[in-house]
C-alpha cells in the first residue's frame, strides 16, 4: 500500500523534475511511508528520491518504529550524539539532487536548517502536489473512516444521557472522550466543542465550565481517530424546551444541511455545494450569522483538501472526502450547527453518517 502511494508521488516528481521530496513526521510522512510519527524535539525526516530510494533519519529511540522489510536506508543518531553525523550520511547519499521539494506547510525551521545543510540548487513546495493525490481516498481509507464514524456515533448516543441541567460542558466532553477511547479512538483530532446557550453563539466554543440549563440547546462538535483516520461530528441537541426562535434556526440549518447534501455527485464544484446550503441559510435571512465555509476534506487529517467554500473550483471526484457542516450563530441568543462526513462516489456521494438530525431534546 505505501510502496504504491510513493510510486504515485514518483511519477508526479518526475514530471515536475523533483529529485527528492522531504518528509517531517506528521500526515504526509505516515501516508507514504508507514511511519506514524509526531514532530518533537528530535530530528526526524524521510527522504523519497525520484530513483525510488527511500530514506529515513531518525533517532535511536524511533527505531522500533521504522518498518525494515522494504529495503529503506535508516541513518540514526543516539541523543548524545546528536543528528549532525546522520545529516552527514544522507548528504552524500542525495549528493546528485538538485531540486529539493519540502513541506511549506508543515515543515519547520529546526528541520529546514537540517536540509541546509544537504547538497541542492532548488527548493520548491511539494505540498500541493501531495494535497492532489491524498484527496482521493482508496477502499482501505474509506474503510477506516467508516470504522471513525461508528465510533463517533456510538459515543455520542452513550454520552447524551448524562446531559442534565446543572452539569458542565467539560463534564460533557470528558465524557465524551472517554466513550471514544473505549471504542478504539487514538485521540481527538482537535479540541472538543461542547457549547450551550449563549456560547453556541462561538463557532469554536470549546468546552467550559459553564453549566448546561434547561431551555437551551448545546453544540457538540467532536471528532475520533482511528488507526489514523478520522471522523468529525457535529450534533445540536436541546436540553428541555427551547424557544420558537432557536427552532426555526435549527429547521435552516437541517435544511441546508439536507439541500447541500443532496446535491453533491462528480462534476459539481466545491463551490456551488457551498452555494446551495448558504443560499438556504441567506433566504431565511441570517446569512451575516454564517460565519465559515460549508465543509473541509477528512481523511488523515481533520482539516485537509477539498474545501467546501465559496469562491472555490475544484471539480469533485469520486474517493473525495469531506464534512458538509453549515451553521447560524447569533450573539447572544445561541447556535446550531449540524455536521456530517460523506465521500463523492460514482454515481453521487456516500453519507458515512446515520445518526439523526431531527433535533433531539432530552
Amino acid at each position: 500500500m505505501f510502496q504504491k502511494r510513493r510510486e504515485q508521488l514518483i511519477s508526479r516528481m518526475q514530471q515536475q523534475s523533483i529529485d527528492v521530496a522531504v518528509l517531517v513526521p506528521g500526515s504526509n510522512m505516515y501516508y507514504f511511508t508507514g511511519l506514524q510519527l509526531k514532530q518533537s524535539e528530535r530530528l526526524t525526516v524521510a527522504a523519497i528520491t525520484a530513483h525510488h530510494q527511500l530514506y529515513f533519519l531518525v533517532p535511536q529511540v524511533e527505531l522500533t518504529k521504522v518498518d525494515l522489510r522494504n529495503g529503506e536506508t535508516i541513518l540514526s543518531y543516539s541523543d548524545e550524539e546528536g543528528p549532525s553525523q546522520a545529516i552527514q550520511q544522507l548528504k552524500k547519499e542525495l549528493e546528485t539532487a538538485q531540486t529539493l521539494g519540502v513541506e511549506f506547510d508543515t515543515m519547520r525551521v529546526k528541520e529546514q536548517k537540517a536540509i541546509e545543510n544537504l547538497t541542492y540548487d532548488n527548493l520548491c513546495d511539494i505540498g500541493e502536489t501531495i494535497r492532489d493525490i491524498r484527496m482521493e481516498k482508496d477502499e482501505h481509507e474509506i474503510a477506516l473512516m467508516r470504522q471513525a464514524v461508528q465510533i463517533v456515533e456510538e459515543s455520542l448516543a452513550a454520552t447524551l444521557p448524562i446531559i442534565q441541567a446543572g452539569i458542565s460542558e467539560m463534564e460533557v466532553a470528558a465524557q465524551l472522550e472517554y466513550e471514544m477511547r473505549r471504542r478504539g479512538s487514538e485521540g481527538t483530532p482537535f479540541g472538543t466543542i461542547v457549547a450551550s446557550g449563549y456560547r453556541g453563539a462561538l463557532p469554536h466554543g470549546r468546552a467550559s465550565t459553564k453549566k448546561i440549563e434547561t431551555g437551551e440547546l448545546i453544540v457538540i462538535d467532536f471528532g475520533a481517530i482511528y488507526k489514523g483516520y478520522v471522523a468529525d461530528m457535529t450534533r445540536t441537541v436541546a436540553l428541555g424546551e427551547v424557544s420558537p426562535t432557536l427552532k426555526t434556526i435549527y429547521s435552516i440549518v437541517k435544511q441546508a444541511n439536507e439541500t447541500a447534501i443532496a446535491a453533491i455527485k462528480p462534476g459539481m464544484t466545491a463551490h456551488a455545494i457551498d452555494d446551495l446550503a448558504r443560499g438556504i441559510i441567506r433566504d431565511a435571512g441570517y446569512d451575516d450569522y454564517f460565519t465559515h465555509r460549508l465543509g473541509h476534506g477528512i481523511g488523515l487529517s481533520a482539516h485537509e483538501e477539498p474545501y467546501m467554500m465559496q469562491r472555490n473550483q475544484l471539480v469533485l471526484k469520486p474517493g473525495m472526502a469531506f464534512t458538509v457542516e453549515p451553521g447560524i450563530y447569533v450573539q447572544d441568543v445561541g447556535g446550531v450547527r449540524i455536521e456530517d462526513n460523506l465521500i463523492v462516489t460514482e454515481n453521487g456521494y456516500e453519507n458515512f453518517m446515520t445518526y439523526s438530525k431531527e433535533l433531539i431534546i432530552l
